[in-house]
């Protein structure tokens, strides 16, 4: 699939940490989201210290494009016909919740791993309502607005008089939800939707998937969305969920750059210096990529050099992965997978995993991706 640019746009004009387990109905528990503006500023420098030393390809974070403003471009992104995996995913649910839910026991606390518009699990919940079976449910997210906003939408269809599910927020990054989920003492079920938790290259995905995976009792599951589309046979559908919306895209980006500018605090990057690119791979895996791409020489200050013209940075890579493939790095994780859906006319699928338990679960097998670990 050749690059492609996005349209010009227009130009435009500290909180104390809790430590309790879960939230109450409603609420939302800061477990380190008050302190992310210093991590973001730390990754934003090693992007630059990348670009400085001529490693390779830098990769700009993507925490800058999930601001207040970027989460209400982004909800209205997937929200449009062609992006397909949130349009699926609500389809697994409506079709297959009922057959989740009787693989978790009473009581579960739900962990829903960035978690951002809440809309399509819902749909999860809602069988829990209709089944009278009591369940806790956490957004985990780094967008504080967005959990406000989302909480508040739960609490609103989770409070009548016979309502058995309790919902709050986790405001913080993964990182921050690992060191804080060993405190739910309740059998669990996490939740990684929309690809979330698996979309990096191979050895990426399986460390954050392994990272998960030791923290799982006997009794957890996890719920992965993947999206198992591959540019073999489904390149034009693939191209369409990311370029139906140009400008949205392109309004998306261009926030995320004040944000790093908001970060270093200086102007550095500057919208009519830089391209907004995009390609699509099909090497190790399909990967759909866009970047940025410098017009000219930008100086670099910091490091006393420049940004040369031509340089790429990445930005906002969305992987896939068959289910062959999924099956391999949940083994080579320590998971097994209990059950698997592939929602209707389409190769988005969720997998149902828990912990191994012997070596009679899933063995390793031959994968498609090569120098895999």
């Amino acid at each position: 699939m050749p690059t492609r640019t996005l349209p010009q746009s227009q130009p435009t004009s500290a909180s104390k940490v809790s430590f309790a387990a879960s939230p109450q109905h409603g609420q939302i528990l800061d477990i380190g989201g008050s302190c992310l503006k210093g991590v973001y500023g730390d990754k934003l420098k090693d992007t630059l210290a990348a670009i400085a030393e001529s490693r390779d390809m830098p990769t700009l974070p993507d925490e800058l494009l999930y601001d207040d403003k970027g989460i209400l471009i982004w909800n209205q992104i997937i929200s449009i016909p062609e992006f397909y995996q949130t349009h699926d995913e609500i389809a697994l649910f409506d079709l297959n919740s009922a057959e989740i839910i009787s693989h978790v026991t009473k009581n579960v606390t739900i962990i829903d791993l960035g978690s951002g518009d809440t809309t399509k699990v819902d749909h999860l919940l809602a069988e829990f309502e209709s089944s009278k079976i009591p369940a806790t449910y956490l957004a985990l997210d780094i967008s504080k607005t967005s959990l406000d906003q989302s909480i508040a939408g739960l609490v609103a269809n989770h409070s009548g008089p016979d309502a058995v599910v309790s919902c709050g927020g986790l405001w913080g990054t993964f990182e921050n939800g690992l060191d804080h989920i060993v405190k739910i003492e309740s059998p669990r079920l996490f939740l990684s939707l929309g690809s979330v938790l698996c979309n990096d290259p191979w050895p990426t995905a399986l460390g954050h998937l392994k990272s998960w995976a030791s923290t799982l009792r006997p009794a957890d599951r996890m719920l992965i969305g993947m999206d198992g589309h591959l540019v073999a046979n489904d390149k034009d559908k693939i191209w369409a969920a990311y370029h139906s919306c140009d400008d949205l895209f392109r309004e998306f980006f261009v926030n995320g750059l004040k944000n790093a500018n908001n970060r270093l605090g200086y102007t550095l990057f500057e919208e009519q210096d830089w391209e907004f690119m995009a390609e699509l791979e099909k090497e190790p895996t399909t990967r759909h990529r866009f970047f940025i791409q410098a017009k000219s020489d930008i100086p670099l200050p910091e490091y006393g050099t420049i940004i040369p013209q031509g340089q790429e940075i990445d930005w906002f890579d969305s992987h896939k992965y068959s289910g062959q493939d999924v099956e391999l790095m949940c083994s080579k994780a320590g998971l097994t997978v209990i059950k698997s859906w592939a929602a209707p006319n389409s190769k988005f699928c969720q997998y149902l995993v828990r912990p191994k338990c012997d070596r009679g679960d899933f063995e390793d097998h031959d994968s498609g991706i090569s120098g895999i670990d």
